[in-house]
């Protein structure tokens, strides 16, 4: 039975990849389609709806093959929410982004610059307005810009996969305490719990999970920044919150319970 397991994990696996990859593909054609024929805001609200359709998609066929479970809690709380906001996780796994983009709409994503150039993620990446990280000034423009333009941005402020040898979170980045008080906009903090390492820093792709995954990932309280408060201040503020918030839903029910 263990053998008949682990090989039904490397079919949904070789599954997972084709979906990328054709996915992938489907974005760079939609893309060459609707820029030249469409303004860039609708361009790129399409390129959005498009790419949460696809990551739902593909949760959808994750839970069909039976290896995970994905709870969420709290995110009713943007039900009616206008205007700029920052959703800002903790990292703890490579696909952390398919979740919260699957959940929450019209959401650009600050990423790695150099994941603008893999050919499974540029094409969507591109048409649904992502900003690179990479040239710093750069990204920070581009994001104030957004956000007073009343967009929604995902970022991690971790700025990498958590790494274990850390106290819960890394370090986080000085980017988001720069941008949330330059634009003046709330930032949520979102808590990624997990049962498992798989896809964590230092995880392969092609290593099989040793269990089924289950995920908790739950939405806080927004965060404001006021005027007087130094970007450098409101960066450990939220840290301490995501830590604190963690902390209390790791007393609470397990997520491999």
């Amino acid at each position: 039975m263990k053998l008949l397991h682990r090989l039904w994990l490397a079919f949904v696996l070789v599954l997972s990849m084709a979906y990328w990859a054709g996915g992938g593909f489907l974005f760079v054609l939609a893309g060459l389609v609707l820029a030249p024929l469409l303004p860039l805001e609708r361009s790129r609200a399409i390129g959005q709806w498009l790419l949460q359709e696809a990551f739902n998609d593909f949760l959808r066929l994750l839970r069909l093959c039976g290896v995970f479970e994905c709870e969420f809690r709290g995110f009713e709380a943007l039900d009616g929410v206008t205007g700029g906001l920052i959703i800002a996780p903790n990292h703890p796994a490579l696909w952390d982004a398919v979740f919260v983009i699957a959940k929450i709409r019209g959401l650009r994503c600050i990423l790695k610059a150099s994941l603008m150039h893999n050919p499974f993620l540029r094409g969507g990446a591109r048409l649904a307005g992502f900003i690179p990280n990479k040239p710093a000034h750069k990204m920070l423009q581009h994001a104030i810009e957004a956000l007073r333009q009343g967009d929604r941005l995902l970022f991690f402020p971790e700025g990498t996969r958590t790494r274990k040898q850390e106290n819960a979170v890394n370090r986080f980045q000085g980017g988001i305490g720069i941008i949330a008080t330059q634009s003046s906009a709330p930032v949520w903090p979102v808590f990624i719990e997990t049962n498992s390492d798989y896809l964590c820093k230092g995880w392969p792709l092609w290593r099989l999970p040793d269990r089924k995954i289950k995920l908790r990932i739950t939405l806080g309280e927004p965060l404001a920044s006021p005027p007087d408060e130094s970007a450098a201040d409101f960066t450990e503020r939220l840290r301490a919150v995501c830590l604190a918030g963690l902390v209390a839903l790791n007393n609470g029910p397990k997520t491999d319970a």
